[in-house]
């Protein structure tokens, strides 16, 4: 029997650092619907109000350092968005993971040697970008983030750490205060640490002790030193952050995520909270216009400060704050907790005196299903047969039957479609024998850095977890109902064009307990380019994206003039042999593709008004 993974399915995320447990573990399982694009913390503190332990954080911060990269935190926004530290994502969390009992703080990142309301570069600080991308025309489409991938290569900044000399020269942010249109400017300070780990999605090209061109030395590499260290720094401050790392989760879906009991945690009182956030949901009170683009509109800021892309492109992000759940459980028997209604809201853009406060819940968050639903509060769904939005079940596991057995004859592969090898594998294996009804999840990770071993569960906790095959980034969904000895094949996306991986995938049960992992390696293929009448290579390396309206006017253009001019024809086969380079050329320097976007402007002008008046 064959089965697909894009027959979505509840989600079970197993959190566990990979070993089996004793018969008689306990469990924690967080049932919830939450809405599309959404970032997500869970977290479990005493009933004293002392963080205890993270159970789950979205990749977006855990993974690629959305609230801890290079840029101001006011800057636009948009799908991929590479720069602005987004400190107002899940405030709660990071503020109470940060103020507990012997916790370590993050390094703060930001810019090799620009301002930090500067999203073009000021020297050649770029390198090329697996995840991120910046879109080159002003475009304020609430493209959600981890919603799409970048459609061409993006160079960009990954930053470096801060010094004790940068804080003590007063190193800052622009930061734009009070309310439109009469807000002013100033200047914010940044202090040595984050509340929010660094990315760690990237193998840096740096090696230590170097200075390279961008900072005056002569390594050809644009990355700075530090950023060869953020991973090992991240590891260092939050020891656990592999183990709860998770991709998004697909909206709209139920979703069950479980976490194992230490054993030093005795029966008691404990209090369970989820805090979820999803950039520009506007309401009247945290509106586009309110919380709008800094000093926009440009130059009306000033120029040292800000620059065109940190205000003229994307869309002003900050809409409702995060909102967070709050359910107390009791540690014993088993028994089942739950709440319908959020219990308080974060800090809105990461304010240093706001950012950690937890705002008690009024009527400035939208919590309105029917008129607006997966707004503020509707971002965890109500689930009708449990009234409620977050259940907390506490699940007792004595004597259960031994952990699921590791999944037989696991092989990966790119898919057979060329248009999508470069990015997308399939994996097949067999449903382990012992496992009849006894599955709740299949985890699969993948790992182009670090082997990831057989035998070794750090190797394969330290793998990403693995998304969808498709355009976005939800993580992979694989259906538990097959009998034993049947064949699952399964896509899946997420990876990067010629790059070697290792991919591993283990059964866990329903008191996540884990089996082995099995192994299996692949390489991806190259980016196979259709016909010519599907690339415009050069226009899309100027404009960033083959969905940009005036790069879709001008392939429109370009494929009336093939059908109906014969020499066109010929110069257009010229231009599929050079385009490609011509376009990586271009892809390295902003300033070449603002130029290419003036060469180009009033072609494209002409032809989208060709397409506004065609049949």
């Amino acid at each position: 029997m064959m089965w697909k993974a894009r027959i979505v399915t509840a989600a079970t995320i197993a959190l566990t650092a990979g070993a089996a447990h004793a018969a008689d573990q306990r469990a924690i399982v967080f049932t919830f619907t939450p809405t599309d694009h959404a970032q997500i913390a869970v977290w479990i503190e005493s009933a004293d109000g002392t963080f205890l332990s993270t159970v789950a954080l979205t990749q977006a911060v855990a993974v690629h350092g959305i609230g801890n990269r290079p840029g101001a935190s006011q800057m636009n926004s948009g799908f991929h968005w590479p720069y602005g530290r987004r400190e107002g994502v899940l405030p709660i969390w990071a503020q109470r993971r940060a103020s507990a009992p012997d916790a370590l703080q993050f390094p703060r990142v930001i810019f090799q040697a620009r301002s930090e309301g500067y999203a073009s570069r000021s020297c050649s600080d770029s390198t090329p970008d697996s995840y991120y991308c910046l879109s080159f025309t002003p475009d304020n489409t609430r493209k959600q983030l981890d919603a799409v991938t970048c459609a061409s290569v993006f160079n960009s900044d990954k930053g470096r750490i801060i010094t004790p000399a940068d804080v003590a020269a007063g190193y800052a942010e622009p930061t734009a205060t009070g309310d439109p249109p009469t807000w002013q400017e100033v200047r914010r300070p940044l202090g040595l640490t984050s509340l929010y780990p660094p990315r760690r999605d990237f193998t840096s090209c740096a090696k230590p002790s170097t200075v390279n061109f961008c900072m005056g030395g002569s390594d050809p590499c644009w990355d700075h030193p530090d950023s060869a260290t953020y991973v090992d720094r991240v590891r260092a401050v939050m020891s656990d952050i592999d183990v709860v790392t998770m991709a998004t989760p697909p909206g709209k879906v139920q979703q069950s995520w479980m976490f194992s009991v230490p054993a030093a945690w005795a029966d008691g009182e404990y209090v369970a909270y989820l805090e979820i956030n999803t950039e520009g949901d506007y309401n009247p009170t945290f509106s586009a216009t309110r919380f709008a683009t800094p000093c926009s509109p440009y130059p009306s800021c000033s120029l040292t400060s800000w620059d065109s892309y940190a205000v003229e492109f994307g869309y002003p992000y900050r809409g409702q704050p995060s909102v967070a759940f709050r359910v107390p459980f009791t540690l014993g028997a088993a028994a089942q907790f739950s709440t319908s209604a959020p219990v308080g809201f974060g800090s809105v853009d990461g304010t240093p005196a706001d950012l950690g406060t937890m705002h008690p819940m009024d009527a400035t968050i939208t919590d309105d299903p029917t008129n607006a639903p997966g707004s503020g509060a509707d971002r965890l769904l109500m689930n009708a047969p449990l009234a409620s939005r977050l259940g907390v079940e506490v699940r007792q596991c004595i004597n259960e039957a031994p952990a699921p057995e590791m999944p037989a004859d696991f092989t990966v592969a790119p898919v057979a479609d060329v248009k999508h090898s470069h990015q997308w594998g399939h994996l097949h294996f067999v449903v382990p024998a012992n496992s009849a009804g006894r599955i709740s999840r299949y985890e699969v990770r993948t790992s182009k850095t670090d082997p990831i071993v057989p035998g070794d569960a750090t190797s394969f906790i330290h793998g990403l977890p693995a998304q969808v095959a498709s355009l976005t980034t939800d993580a992979l969904t694989i259906p538990t109902d097959g009998a034993p000895g049947t064949d699952v094949d399964v896509d899946f996306g997420g990876l990067t064009p010629m790059t070697h991986y290792w991919v591993g995938i283990r059964a866990v049960d329903g008191c996540n307990r884990p089996s082995p992992h099995a192994v299996a390696e692949m390489d991806t293929t190259r980016v196979h380019y259709t016909q010519l009448p599907s690339g415009c290579f050069i226009a899309t390396a100027a404009w960033g994206s083959a969905m940009e309206p005036a790069v879709a006017a001008m392939r429109h253009a370009r494929d009336r003039l093939l059908a109906d001019v014969p020499l066109f024809a010929v110069a257009a086969d010229l231009y599929g042999h050079s385009g490609p380079p011509a376009a990586r050329v271009l892809g390295r320097s902003d300033t070449a593709r603002a130029l290419v976007r003036q060469f180009l402007g009033p072609l494209a002008t002409a032809a989208e008004a060709a397409d506004r008046t065609r049949p």
